[in-house]
């Protein structure tokens, strides 16, 4: 009987609350925009002229997870592209990150993510992945957290590569959308 009880208690309690995660401010002299993002009417049409196929898909397929607002979607003959992935080959002693995304604020432009292929070739996937899925954060207006402690995609350097957005990541997105 009194284990009958303590089951009903359990079954009627109500679950426990989870802790709200909350979204971290940029490093100094970045801002998190909508204006400086690829969304158009709340999607990012896509366009692929890169090699790094799979890193794409996965920076594309880790931002659509449950709660994202913005639709990211190849272009397609009726739509106006917002997004380009392609290549750059930069010199062996190049400083530059291994991917970048640019901005391009003019109406009906196209912003574009590019990739080191000087950095990126012979690198693991994990390593590509997360240099793919860093970029579309940009794309979507996500801008680098300074936290040194906190685990994020969206710091500028990661040790070991996070592949997919955090928690953090996830709460910097939902201020920003919705």
């Amino acid at each position: 009987m009194a284990c009958a009880v303590a089951a009903a208690a359990l079954l009627a309690a109500p679950p426990p609350t989870s802790a709200t995660v909350e979204a971290l401010p940029c490093v100094r002299g970045e801002s998190e925009t909508k204006g400086f993002s690829a969304v158009d009417s709340g999607e990012i049409r896509w366009t692929d002229k890169t090699k790094y196929d799979r890193a794409r898909e996965h920076a594309l397929k880790v931002w659509k997870y449950p709660g994202s607002r913005i639709t990211l979607a190849p272009d397609g003959a009726f739509t106006v592209n917002d997004l380009e992935f392609r290549d750059y080959k930069g010199s062996s002693a190049d400083s530059a990150a291994v991917a970048s995304y640019t901005n391009d604020s003019g109406v009906g432009a196209t912003d574009y993510i590019t990739f080191n292929t000087t950095k990126m070739d012979g690198r693991g996937r994990d390593f590509q992945n997360s240099g793919a899925a860093h970029e579309v954060g940009h794309a979507l207006g996500l801008c680098h957290k300074g936290d040194r402690f906190a685990t994020l995609m969206m710091k500028r350097i990661q040790t070991p590569p996070i592949t997919e957005p955090t928690s953090i990541d996830k709460a910097n997105y939902k201020r920003l959308w919705g």
